[in-house]
C-alpha cells in the first residue's frame, strides 16, 4: 500500500502490485488506512489534469522553454562546426576529415539512433506520433519530458521535432501527461522495445 498522493504521481507501469490509501479517524480516535478504489483514482487524476490545465490558460506554470535552449544550443553547435571547417579547408589541414564526416557531437562519429541504435527499419504499417497542434494549452509535459521528440512552434504550441526521437515509452507516457489530450501516440518504430504490448494497451486510448 502507499500513499494516495505518492500513487497519483506513479507512471502506469510502476502501479503494478500497489494500492493506494488514505488516513482516516473514527469516532473513538483510531487511526486506519482505507484502500481507494480505481474510480477515486480516476476522479482524482481528471481533476488534477483540469486543474494543471486551467493553470497553464491562467499562464501560473509557465517554466524553462526547454525547446528553446535545445535550438540555442544547436545553433551556437552549427556555428562552432562552421567556424572549424573554415579554419581547417584555409589551413589546408583536412586529416581531421578522413576518418568520416565530421558531426554535431563534434567527434566525427554518427549519434546512435534514437531508436535504440538498432538502425532497423520501421515497420510496414509503422504510424508516427502527431499532435492535435491547436488544441495545445503549452503545459510543458512532453517538453519536458523529451525536448527531442517534441517542442514548440512560433505559437507556443505542441509539434512533433523527429517522431522517431526517443523511445514509445515516452511518447505513450507524454499522451498520459497531457493536460489538452492532444497527442496520439500512433505506433512504435521500433517492435523490440521493451514492454511493447503493454505500452501499445497505454497507448489505446489516445488513439
Amino acid at each position: 500500500m502507499v500513499p494516495f498522493h505518492e500513487f497519483l504521481a506513479l507512471d502506469e507501469d510502476d502501479r503494478d502490485g500497489k494500492f493506494p490509501y488514505i488516513w482516516t479517524v473514527d469516532t473513538r480516535n483510531r487511526l486506519s488506512r482505507v484502500l481507494c478504489t480505481r474510480e477515486i483514482v480516476k476522479s482524482a487524476e481528471e481533476r488534477r489534469q483540469f486543474w494543471r490545465q486551467m493553470k497553464s490558460i491562467a499562464g501560473l506554470d509557465r517554466q524553462v522553454d526547454v525547446n528553446a535552449i535545445v535550438q540555442q544550443t544547436k545553433a551556437e553547435m552549427a556555428q562552432k562546426l562552421s567556424s572549424t571547417l573554415i579554419s581547417l579547408a584555409a589551413s589546408g589541414d583536412m586529416s581531421i576529415l578522413a576518418g568520416g564526416a565530421v558531426t554535431a557531437n563534434g567527434n566525427g562519429a554518427a549519434p546512435a539512433a534514437a531508436n535504440g541504435g538498432s538502425g532497423a527499419a520501421a515497420p510496414a504499417d509503422y504510424e508516427p506520433v502527431w499532435i492535435d497542434t491547436p488544441e495545445c494549452t503549452a503545459c510543458d509535459e512532453c517538453t519536458n519530458l523529451n525536448p527531442n521528440l517534441f517542442g514548440y512552434n512560433e505559437q507556443k504550441q505542441a509539434v512533433v521535432l523527429n517522431p522517431k526521437g526517443g523511445a514509445f515509452k515516452d511518447i505513450v507516457k507524454a499522451a498520459e501527461k497531457c493536460t489538452a489530450g492532444c497527442i496520439h501516440p500512433g505506433t512504435p518504430f521500433n517492435p523490440d522495445e521493451s514492454g511493447v504490448d503493454k505500452l501499445l494497451q497505454r497507448a489505446a486510448k489516445f488513439r
